[in-house]
């Protein structure tokens, strides 16, 4: 996704990571197609959407995207109650409905601001569809890429300047519960590879892991909101802000997730440790689509004989997560004491065991230390860092590290 004045290009799909920025989409940007409409002398409607299309020859496949198009429409907005594109008063097209345009040699798509909802105090905008289906994102997966990209516009009607990794994260969301975890798999592997990282993270396209934070929201689907996306529809319409972005997607979590008598802090730890239950260790009860999810980057901690304590240090971003394996001594015996030192003062760290199914647990260390137990000579620890002052901004997150050293002591 390149988010700009005017085009924001998001993709999505089974084949490599497309350019951050690109020629066609500078170009996109400089002259989209609304602006040059002799380009596109052919459409073909219905009374929610006017796809424009270049040359006689393309009207069975411009018949196809408009039929993935409604589809989309249908289960989003029609079924599943999210906002509709805004009107765009004729701005992209002949009037006010969504403009799709096809554009062969593009090999992208993208959605694209068309214009500021003036009659409304927050930053809402109306918004229209490029995309080429005769390249790369076509064929097969067409249908499943639609339906990411229209879900953008959608987003649009409530804050089109959402911070973008929610953007990301919200549309593969919808996309992965519609089409399949199976469909994805290097998004999976890039957000499994990094849970040091906060959760939702702008790698500015390095990787799929901005895409991958829709992890999270399936997981809140699951566990919390009875595998309704009617939580996702009214986080944005909590996000609604004009210029600051405040509120942001963190505030809108928080009230929607409150409502159910939990926390966005709460769901970010039992998330790291259903995000555990992946690969080979897949267990669809916990996390859906587990077998198709890559398996969470480790760390390993191997204990010596005789050692009384041990001990490595957990450095994650905030509310990133640090997963070490510690393999214990031939002379530890069945259980440990885990204790915690030299934490960041900004930091309030979150130790727990996984991998234990039913007796994974959050370790109380409230009195200064909590015993683990060994099962196959091993303990998994998960160290997530929580703010300290309780206060979680996207915008001033960055990438600081937040420290503190895990202790194992032999019993």
């Amino acid at each position: 996704m390149v988010r700009g004045v005017v085009v924001v290009a998001i993709l999505s799909g089974c084949v490599g990571l497309d350019e951050p920025v690109s020629s066609v989409d500078q170009e996109a940007s400089a002259s989209p197609p609304w602006k040059q409409p002799a380009k596109w002398p052919y459409s073909i409607e219905t009374p929610r959407v006017v796809l424009h299309y270049q040359a006689t020859g393309d009207l069975a496949t411009a018949q196809t995207v408009l039929s993935d198009v409604e589809d989309a429409w249908t289960k989003q907005i029609t079924q599943q109650g999210s906002r509709p594109p805004l009107d765009d008063g004729g701005v992209a097209g002949p009037d006010g409905r969504f403009d799709v345009y096809l554009q062969r040699g593009l090999d992208s798509l993208y959605v694209s601001s068309v214009a500021a909802n003036a009659a409304t105090p927050y930053d809402d905008y109306s918004t229209a569809m490029v995309l080429d289906p005769w390249g790369q994102y076509g064929g097969a997966e067409m249908r499943a890429n639609v339906f990411h990209e229209f879900r953008h516009a959608s987003q649009g009607a409530d804050d089109w300047w959402e911070h973008i990794e929610f953007f990301e994260a919200e549309a593969t969301a919808w996309e992965a519960a519609y089409y399949g975890y199976d469909r994805l798999p290097y998004v999976w592997a890039d957000y499994q590879a990094h849970p040091e990282w906060t959760p939702f993270k702008n790698d500015k396209y390095v990787t799929w892991f901005m895409y991958g934070g829709g992890l999270f929201l399936l997981h809140l689907k699951k566990s919390v909101f009875q595998n309704s996306f009617a939580f996702l529809n009214e986080t944005w319409l909590r996000s609604r802000s004009a210029g600051t972005n405040e509120p942001d997607f963190a505030d809108a979590l928080g009230i929607v997730l409150a409502a159910k008598g939990t926390t966005l802090f709460d769901q970010i730890v039992a998330f790291q440790r259903a995000r555990w239950y992946t690969g080979s260790r897949a267990n669809a009860t916990i996390i859906e689509g587990a077998a198709a999810i890559a398996e969470v980057a480790t760390r390993s901690h191997t204990r010596a004989s005789g050692a009384q304590r041990t001990s490595f240090v957990a450095n994650p971003e905030l509310l990133g997560t640090i997963y070490t394996v510690v393999t214990a001594a031939p002379t530890d015996g069945g259980t440990l004491r885990i204790s915690l030192s030299n934490v960041d003062a900004k930091a309030r760290p979150i130790v727990q065991v996984v991998g234990q199914n039913n007796t994974d647990r959050v370790l109380d260390l409230s009195s200064g230390s909590a015993t683990v137990s060994v099962v196959g000579g091993k303990v998994v620890l998960a160290v997530t860092m929580l703010p300290s002052n309780g206060q979680f901004d996207p915008d001033s997150v960055g990438t600081q590290l937040y420290k503190g050293t895990v202790n194992i002591d032999k019993m």
